[in-house]
């Protein structure tokens, strides 16, 4: 039964009571203060490049309110010229012409085939792509009859903000004709906008859509991506995202939810607003931010408190056993002296009937049996014995010849190892004489042959080396999980195999008093070494 705890162990035992209570408040004030700071500094990012997003558009979307009759007048000058050539004839003439006065040349002419194809223009990385996906907008603009003018629009090949307009070569005819402008005096912006992203490694992507009354939607990537040609089917989704986006948000309202993607979290946040420029255009910005960090940053929060919370529960649990389990020792302790003194009569009553026996009827398989059992208590009681008495006896030192003793060890013990299908070698390379008590010595090598009998496998040979002072015990079982821990007392590594967890500590015990160094080492193959260093 366990004992009450002592004054100090109560007083303890509330004082951690309190710190869990303490510890778990400031885990729910600290995890407030983190998601509450990761909010805020993800709006405060958000408003920052939306403001320069918004700077950059509004300064590109003047430009194109100035540019926008002067991009018409060249389209026209174009189709004017086109009536008196083939649309396949080179370009180059007319290209010279319409960018005469501009240092850039920041016009280009793109002709279609019937079915919407690129097929001539002086924009030759253009060649080949496909302009289906503006078929309804070619045909909206030639029902009406008009040259159709596009607001900017982000080009990821060239990653440069072009104005296309478009109309058909003429009214029956299915090609296509389109100009673009290169804005090119907004890069710098761009680049600073750029940069201020790229400088969050947060910040997974920041797009924005320029949507107007007439169904045209822009999309623009802000985020520095490799140019690359986009499919069909990628800008037709981003046109679609945009629809979307204009149809669902409110204006001037910050929106934000969670995204999964890949095994990893994301938060999208958007904002809507009217174009400061164009009343009939609205503009979508829209931040993909990486929540890592802060998922990262709320493990580390959870693993700091689990592993406080378990330190405390860890220490209360210590605290209300350690007592019980010092005295489970002492009653261990306890039980040990009280069977020295029981066992010893018996043991001396069975040994005594064995000799007669074996006198009378002469020896047989069932004798060697009983002797090897007999043997093994006897050693188990040579332990216990030991024990009790080891720190009450001052034993006599002597020097003894190690190789005789080990002999005679063997010998005693030859009769346990054939009853469990074992065999010991003895191989002396170089004797030695040692300065010891002989009970102890015989303790030391008894406990290593009783242990190696114990745990070798069966049919084995269990080899025992003399060699320069150095005395190995050689044997194969199975791997020693922790070399150390099985020379602490009551410790025992197989519970399968019989024993209290002595041997090794007694064996610790007395290398210590003597100096003997201890080294064990155990191989996966199942080699278990004991070696002692005699000096």
């Amino acid at each position: 039964m366990k004992k009450l705890l002592p004054l100090q162990s109560t007083i303890l035992f509330f004082i951690i009571i309190i710190f869990s209570i303490f510890v778990f408040i400031s885990y729910k004030l600290l995890l407030k203060n983190i998601h509450d700071n990761h909010i805020k500094n993800q709006e405060i990012v958000f408003y920052e490049i939306q403001r320069e997003t918004n700077n950059l558009l509004t300064k590109l979307l003047y430009k194109y309110s100035k540019e926008k009759e002067n991009i018409l007048q060249k389209h026209k000058e174009v189709l004017e010229y086109l009536e008196d050539n083939s649309y396949d004839i080179d370009l180059q003439e007319i290209y010279e012409r319409i960018n005469l006065f501009y240092e850039n040349k920041p016009f280009n002419i793109y002709i279609t085939d019937e079915n919407l194809i690129i097929r001539n223009t002086t924009f030759k990385p253009d060649l080949g792509f496909d302009l289906s996906f503006a078929k309804e907008q070619f045909e909206k603009n030639k029902k009406a009859e008009i040259i159709g003018v596009s607001p900017p629009i982000f080009e990821m090949y060239s990653l440069k903000f072009f104005t296309f307009t478009d109309s058909y070569l003429n009214q029956n005819s299915k090609r296509v004709l389109q100009i673009g402008f290169i804005y090119d005096d907004v890069n710098e912006d761009l680049k600073n906008l750029q940069s201020l992203i790229n400088s969050n490694k947060s910040i997974k992507d920041s797009n924005a859509y320029i949507i107007f009354n007439n169904g045209y939607i822009g999309d623009f990537i802000f985020k520095s991506i490799k140019s690359y040609k986009p499919t069909l089917q990628e800008i037709e989704k981003r046109i679609e995202k945009g629809k979307e986006l204009a149809k669902n948000l409110e204006e001037n309202i910050y929106i934000s939810k969670k995204l999964e993607k890949n095994s990893s979290e994301y938060k999208i946040s958007y904002f809507s607003q009217k174009s400061p420029i164009f009343d009939e255009a609205k503009i979508i910005y829209s931040i993909v931010f990486d929540e890592e960090e802060y998922l990262r940053n709320l493990q580390n929060l959870n693993f700091a408190i689990f592993l406080i919370t378990f330190i405390g529960i860890l220490t209360i649990y210590i605290i209300f056993n350690l007592r019980y389990k010092e005295n489970l020792l002492k009653y261990k302790d306890k039980f040990i002296e009280h069977s020295v003194h029981e066992i010893k009569t018996p043991l001396s009553i069975i040994g005594l009937n064995i000799q007669l026996r074996d006198k009378t009827l002469g020896e047989d398989k069932y004798t060697k049996k009983i002797e090897g059992a007999l043997r093994t208590l006897e050693n188990s009681y040579e332990d216990m014995s030991f024990l009790h008495t080891k720190d009450n006896i001052n034993y006599l030192i002597e020097n003894i010849d190690l190789e005789n003793i080990l002999k005679e060890r063997i010998n005693y013990f030859d009769v346990v190892a054939k009853m469990q299908n074992r065999n010991f070698k003895l191989d002396i390379i170089q004797n030695c004489k040692i300065k010891i008590s002989k009970i102890e010595l015989i303790r030391l090598i008894d406990n290593n042959l009783s242990n190696a009998i114990k745990y070798s496998k069966i049919g084995s040979t269990i080899k025992i080396i003399l060699n320069n002072n150095t005395l190995e015990f050689e044997s194969f079982g199975e791997r020693i999980k922790d070399t150390k821990n099985i020379f602490k007392k009551y410790s025992r590594e197989n519970n399968s195999v019989g024993g209290h967890g002595l041997g090794l500590a007694i064996v610790k015990d007395i290398c210590e008093k003597y100096n003997i160094k201890i080294n064990v080492t155990s191989l996966q193959n199942g080699l278990n070494n004991f070696s002692y260093n005699l000096k």
